[in-house]
């Protein structure tokens, strides 16, 4: 578990964006490809392309949870709604212990002005928030992967 933190971690403070970071952390022990996952990743990033809407953490942990458990084709209904589950119940606990999935509401700040950019740098915000969630959200599928597999 501990390895899988410190992945997303480091991907983030190499420059990932919080997506980018969780779902790649898993992209040895789930088998896809890191670098297009990272690729596919991209646009989730600041909450879908900077609209900060859903955390990016929260995309990337359910790209992860999917790429674990999704299904095959979408005549496989029963890994569907399996999949959208333990999903819904990630999300669920990640705005139960963080009052939101929202990035803006998460952050504080308007991340599409240089006034919300510099805050975010100036008050430590990709720290004491983003990756408290990415650490989080990395722990959370890890979990809910084993526990679907076991």
């Amino acid at each position: 578990m501990d390895t899988l933190i410190s992945k997303s971690l480091t991907l983030h403070a190499a420059g990932s964006n919080c997506a980018q970071s969780v779902l790649c952390a898993f992209a040895a022990d789930y088998g896809f490809d890191g670098v297009a996952a990272h690729r596919l990743a991209t646009a989730l990033g600041a909450g879908l392309g900077r609209r900060q809407l859903l955390c990016g953490a929260v995309s990337g942990g359910a790209m992860a949870i999917g790429a674990a458990l999704g299904n095959d084709s979408g005549a496989d209904l029963d890994s569907k709604e399996r999949c959208y589950a333990i999903v819904a119940r990630f999300v669920a606990t990640l705005e139960s212990e963080f009052g939101s999935s929202d990035c803006r509401s998460l952050l504080g700040v308007d991340l599409n002005t240089a006034i919300g950019k510099a805050e975010v740098k100036a008050r430590g915000l990709g720290a004491s928030v983003c990756e408290r969630i990415i650490a989080r959200s990395t722990e959370l599928v890890a979990e809910a992967v084993k526990a679907a597999r076991a």
